[in-house]
């Protein structure tokens, strides 16, 4: 687009405009060549009215052109309000009331939509009241569905004075949803009310597809809470009933509901057991490596060298380079120690093996892993760890005892009474602590 052209538009200079014409007579012709939104676009957009229809005078066609948003100049100026430049628009052309947008809707849809009443004025006719969106809604609907009080009034209004009242308001959508149905839905009982004033001769008991009507949506909608509700009043006060199918209705919703929860549930349980496999499996990887090291490096070292009978500074000890001190020390307390370290390592190894057999089958979503098997598997795997764990903690104190040169029953009591302390220190610190901390979360959520 030229850019005086797009300036002059964006101004609403029509002096401006009028000279680019004289200048070159196409530029209005060719403008469509090279973007989307026209001088009538624009003009419409910001409400320039005189500059839209000296615009259209010079090229009518140019109100049939859509932008890349798939809007048409009439109906961005009845999306914004501007009704006079609507007016003008089909005094020069009465066809563009039903022109559709990219979404199947015309100036009377898009003007409910946003609740322009001066538009829906200016638009409304029989042919345009009565056409449908790709979804089955009229302009009615429309205003319903966004809640567009007002809007409604003069939809009703206009439609009494053409003698189609009858005919919309009690209209359906696809799903066979009536007003009624939508204003139900949507909570707001002012149009509720408004609908069943006796202005409207709606059916208040009209079904739609599945078997519903707006009290059985009313009654739905507010179930499990005790407070009144005065849509359910206007509507059983307008002789409204609930129908054979509202408690097969509630029956399916909460079975969906009930359903949800109990896959939310599997979905948090899964996550869990995710969480819980990572963790068991990292420490099991720190096991065994810890148990390989201290099988190959066990406490005091190794012998480096060669020793027999007659050597002086080792009179009673005969050994070979590698040999565990410790073990030529004291043989039978390190066996027990190495026998612990053995079944750390193995334990260790036989938790990495599982996982990895677990998630195979997992992944390969054989039958083997159902949820029998699956218990089994989680069974298995607890008491493994459960073993690591003693069989580290016992080794630990064993290996204490063996570096230490002392009893392991002096070692295990003196462990004992320690943890026994650090725990009463912790519980007596999250007694004071944690209220403290309650509280200031409380002062700061408010």
């Amino acid at each position: 687009m030229d850019p005086r052209l797009f300036n002059a538009a964006f101004t609403g200079d029509v002096n401006v405009l009028l000279g680019l014409i004289k200048e070159d007579p196409l530029i209005l012709h060719t403008v469509t060549v090279t973007t989307s939104n026209t001088p009538l676009h624009v003009a419409a957009l910001l409400g320039h009215a005189e500059f839209a229809m000296v615009t259209m005078q010079n090229y009518p066609g140019l109100a049939d052109e859509l932008n890349q948003q798939g809007f048409s100049p009439i109906h961005l100026a009845s999306a914004k309000g501007h009704w006079e430049i609507v007016r003008g628009m089909l005094v020069l052309r009465p066809d563009l009331a039903l022109t559709k947008d990219e979404d199947g809707k015309n100036p009377l849809h898009t003007a409910a939509t946003k609740g322009r009443v001066q538009v829906l004025r200016e638009v409304f006719s029989i042919a345009s009241a009565q056409e449908l969106t790709p979804k089955g809604e009229n302009a009615f609907h429309v205003a319903v569905k966004h809640n567009q009080y007002k809007a409604l009034e003069t939809l009703i209004q206009l439609a009494c004075q053409n003698q189609v009242l009858n005919e919309l308001v009690n209209a359906r959508d696809e799903d066979g949803n009536t007003l009624l149905h939508l204003a139900c839905a949507a909570k707001n009982s002012k149009i509720v009310k408004l609908l069943v004033s006796g202005q409207t001769n709606v059916e208040v008991n009209a079904v739609n597809s599945e078997g519903l009507t707006a009290l059985d949506i009313a009654v739905t909608s507010m179930a499990g809470s005790n407070e009144p509700d005065e849509i359910q009043e206007a509507l059983r006060s307008a002789g409204a009933q609930v129908s054979g199918s509202l408690h097969q209705a509630v029956v399916s919703n909460q079975r969906q509901q009930a359903l949800a929860r109990d896959q939310s549930l599997t979905l948090r349980n899964e996550k869990y057991s995710d969480s819980l496999r990572n963790g068991i499996g990292v420490l099991a990887v720190l096991f065994s490596t810890i148990s390989f090291q201290l099988g190959i490096n066990p406490p005091g070292g190794s012998w480096q060298d060669w020793a027999s009978s007659t050597d002086h500074n080792f009179p009673n000890v005969t050994h070979t380079p590698a040999k565990s001190i410790i073990w030529e020390l004291k043989e039978r307390e390190s066996l027990a120690f190495f026998k612990l370290n053995a079944v750390c390592f193995f334990s260790s190894l036989s938790i990495l093996v599982l996982l990895a057999f677990t998630e195979l089958l997992n992944y390969s979503g054989s039958y083997a892993f159902n949820k029998n098997r699956q218990k089994y598997w989680t069974f298995l795997l607890s008491a493994l760890f459960g073993s690591l764990l003693v069989s580290a903690a016992i080794e630990f104190i064993r290996g204490m005892a063996l570096i230490t040169d002392t009893n392991v029953a002096y070692i295990s009591s003196n462990i004992c009474s320690g943890a026994w302390v650090q725990i009463v220190i912790f519980s007596v610190l999250a007694f004071l602590v944690l209220p403290f901390f309650s509280f200031v979360h409380g002062r700061l959520s408010r």
